[in-house]
Formats: structure tokens, C-alpha cells, sequence
């Protein structure tokens, strides 16, 4: 309780004073809720009317929590408020580790929830004013909002809603349910085995042709990140983005290779080395292959994804462009449980508008626009690439590439599959079907014409 001023009026002991403060001629009133003071207005300049309202103030909040209601109302913006300062502050913390997702939920509230809702009460949006807001959304963006981004409109929500929870503003009871709809989402638009090729090659020069510093790091770290994304399929921003040296570990192994020779009279022999020769020398044909497991925490939380040849590479030409010790290797990294950021220029800078960048390199070399849709590609059309790829030219089982991507066997149909009769032609040939299908030597009695048998 504050210090008691001369205006002070106990209307009920312990529960229920009505005062004046000194810079105003209202009464203002503290009632006691659940065994909680809380302070509250008036509105009346006349005590005998503040001493009414006052009591039927009291009533009211002892009702509403009779009734698993919250006894304080409070504006929507408040709560956003709090809401959108909590995100901030994680994100200004890197031991936070918060999502990059808190840029977009805060950018909504501002944008979208504050004029719309920020006026009303937070215990009485009811939902004929979230379909309006849904409404409003279409006339904002011009066009039916698609699922994923009434998703996330949904979750921002849902976090202003659980601060009001937090806050005793509302109750589960009576929080509003949220339903997402949205138009039907559309697969990425992907890059063909020829524009991958092209968009790979044209990264050196391009490098090579800024002399500003900041900008030339940055665009290493974009061939980085984006031969990474093609090498394993990996959600771009978060899951590699916050990848750490400590997250990696790898592998090599031997794969012996194999030769034929042909003799003078033309005879064919199979080499096979088994890794040494004569003299116990070890043989140039033996093959190391690397096998790169990066443990990534995204959106499907923990799971591993698994790089090979580019990703080993692109690692240790990391290494090698930002520590310039020879003592420092992926191994003493990885081993030590290094807890650096992976994707860091040689200044220890992260990415800076990397979707802006890459846009502009896109655009830069004819790569943005998809010639047959006419539609943008994104970060997410190399997971695409990827992905279309490695079940087209080399029939990795989707359940296996379930586990790699991080993503069901039906969202990988639904969004990744573009198989075209050329792909799967070998696949569906079925030999062993097919002769079974048309064999019609063993047929049996039983199945003879009952007409011929009579």
C-alpha cells in the first residue's frame, strides 16, 4: 500500500479506499481482489458518486473472478507492447539464441495487430473481430493471404494472448481460439540442372568484382551458404545461420577404387585396390569421401542433416579464410566443441540482408525470374532444387529424404515432388511386373470359357 494521503476515505477496512491525489480533483479508488490491491479510477469528481461507483467496482471484480474472469481489463496495445519488448530484447541478446522469426512477429504487430486491434480490450476480442481482421488483411495485401502467413499472424497472436495470460488480463477460459485459413500454398520455383551450373560458376567473378571490402565478404559468404543450401537441402536462415562448429561433426571414408585393364590379345581385367601395394606403400587410387553430419535446430527443432564433398569443402575454406592459423583445422573445431558461428565473414561479421544480396545477384545474371512461371525465386528454391534433384537423378527413397529434409513424406509430395515421366522411366520400367502382368501361358482350368467346356 502507498503512504496514506490527507484525502483518504476507508469505505471498506481492508478492502476498499476511496482518495484523492494531489494534482487532481477525481477519486481515484484501491480495491483488494484475491488478496491484491489494485488501483483504479472514478471518473467522479463528487465523493458521495466516487464512494458509489467505488463499490460497484468491487462488486464487479469480485464477480468477474467468481466467474474465472479477469478482474483488470487491459487495452490490446499494452499487452502487444510488452509482447513485441520481450522478442526485442531476445534478439538483442545472442546467449537468447531467439528465432529470426521474432523480426517477423514483431514487424506484424506494428504493422497489422496495433491499428487494428490496439484499442480494444484484450478480454473482449470476440471472434466475428478476427474474421474482420482477416478481412482487413486481404484488403491490405491485396490479395487472399496464404496459409503460411495467416500462420504467422496467428502465432503473433497467440504469444500477445499468452503475455495477457501471464499478465492476469485474461484466462484461458475465455482466450479466443485461432483458426488458420489462407490460400492454398504454392511450390517454390526451382532451378534447372543448367541454372544451378551457371548460378554456381558466375560466383567467383562476381566476388572478384567489388573492391569495397564489407561487400566482397559478403558475397563470400553467400557462395558459402548457398552451395551449403544445394549440398544438403537445408532450410535457409535459422538452421544454418546459427550453425556453430560445435553443432558439426564428420567423417571420411575409404572408398577403393577400381580399373580395367585390356591386354595385348584384348582381354579385360578388374583391378580392385584394397588401399596398398607391393610394398605396403598406400595406393593413389584410394578415395577419401567426407560425410558431414550438422546437428541444425529449426523449425522441425533438433535433427541432423547431412552434407558431403561441397559442405567439407566450403568448412574448411571457412577455416582457412577466417582464423589463418594452421594449428586451427575442422577437427581441433569440431573436437573442442568450438562454440564460433560457422557462417561468419573473415571479419566476424554475420550476414547482413542476405535476401536482398541474393536478389541482386539473381537479377544480376538472369536467374531471378522463372522463364516459364514468370514468378521470384527465393532461398528456399535451392531446398527445391535440391531436393527434385536427388529424387530424380538418383531415386533416393523419400522416406530417407523425409529424414533429411526434416519435412513429411507428404509435404515433400505436395511441395518438392516435380518427378517427370524422363525421371522415373527406368524406375517404372518393372520388368519382373510386367512379364508376371502378361504372362498368359499358366492360366488356369477354372478360368476356361463355360460355353467351350460344354
Amino acid at each position: 500500500m502507498p503512504e496514506k494521503v490527507e484525502t483518504t476515505n476507508v469505505i471498506l477496512p481492508r478492502e476498499l479506499i476511496v482518495y484523492q491525489r494531489g494534482d487532481s480533483d477525481v477519486w481515484q479508488c484501491r480495491l483488494k481482489v484475491d488478496n491484491k490491491w489494485m488501483a483504479r479510477t472514478t471518473k467522479e469528481r463528487d465523493l458521495d458518486k466516487a464512494i458509489d461507483r467505488s463499490k460497484r467496482m468491487l462488486f464487479e471484480a469480485q464477480l468477474r473472478k467468481e466467474s474465472n474472469l479477469p478482474v483488470v481489463t487491459k487495452k490490446f496495445r499494452d499487452i502487444a507492447k510488452l509482447t513485441k519488448q520481450q522478442m526485442v530484447d531476445e534478439l538483442a541478446n545472442p546467449k537468447m539464441k531467439a528465432p529470426v522469426s521474432f523480426n517477423q512477429y514483431v514487424k506484424i504487430i506494428d504493422d497489422y495487430l496495433m491499428p487494428f486491434f490496439g484499442n480494444k480490450n484484450i478480454d473482449t476480442i470476440t471472434y466475428e473481430e478476427l474474421d474482420s481482421y482477416h478481412e482487413d488483411l486481404k484488403v491490405k495485401m491485396g490479395r487472399i493471404p496464404a496459409y503460411s502467413t495467416m500462420r504467422k499472424h496467428n502465432v503473433t497472436l497467440n504469444r500477445v494472448f499468452d503475455k495477457a495470460v501471464e499478465k492476469n488480463y485474461l484466462t484461458n477460459s475465455n482466450r479466443p481460439k485461432l483458426d488458420t485459413k489462407g490460400s492454398k500454398s504454392e511450390k517454390y520455383e526451382t532451378f534447372d540442372i543448367g541454372e544451378i551450373n551457371a548460378l554456381l560458376a558466375n560466383f567467383p567473378p562476381w566476388i572478384a568484382g567489388t573492391g569495397n571490402k564489407d561487400k566482397r565478404e559478403q558475397r563470400e559468404l553467400l557462395f558459402d551458404y548457398v552451395r551449403v543450401l544445394i549440398d544438403t537441402g537445408a532450410r535457409p536462415g535459422k538452421e544454418l545461420l546459427d550453425l556453430q562448429w560445435k553443432n558439426i561433426r564428420y567423417r571420411m571414408i575409404v572408398k577403393n577404387d577400381t580399373r580395367v585393364e585390356i591386354d595385348d590379345e584384348g582381354k579385360k581385367t578388374v583391378i580392385t585396390h584394397e588401399g596398398y601395394d607391393d610394398r605396403g606403400e598406400s595406393l593413389e587410387l584410394t578415395k577419401w569421401e567426407p560425410t558431414v553430419s550438422l546437428s541444425v535446430y529449426g523449425k522441425t527443432k533438433d535433427r541432423v542433416v547431412n552434407g558431403f564433398d561441397v559442405t567439407y569443402k566450403v568448412l574448411n575454406e571457412i577455416i582457412e579464410r577466417n582464423y589463418r592459423n594452421n594449428k586451427i583445422t575442422l577437427k581441433s573445431l569440431t573436437t573442442s566443441n568450438d562454440e564460433g558461428y560457422v557462417f561468419r565473414t573473415r571479419s566476424n561479421k554475420a550476414p547482413s540482408s542476405f535476401n536482398h544480396l541474393f536478389d541482386r545477384y539473381l537479377d544480376e545474371h538472369n536467374l531471378l525470374i522463372d522463364r516459364n512461371s514468370g514468378k521470384k525465386r527465393v532461398f528456399y528454391s535451392l531446398r527445391s532444387t535440391h531436393t527434385t534433384a536427388v529424387m530424380n537423378l538418383d531415386q533416393v527413397p523419400i522416406r530417407d529424404l523425409s529424414k533429411q529434409l526434416g519435412n513429411s513424406v507428404g509435404m515433400i509430395e505436395k511441395h518438392y515432388d516435380r518427378a517427370t515421366g524422363d525421371a522415373i522411366v527406368e524406375n517404372v520400367r518393372a520388368p519382373k511386373a510386367r512379364q508376371a502382368l502378361f504372362n498368359t501361358e499358366k492360366v488356369s482350368d477354372i478360368y476356361q470359357s463355360k460355353k467351350q467346356k460344354n
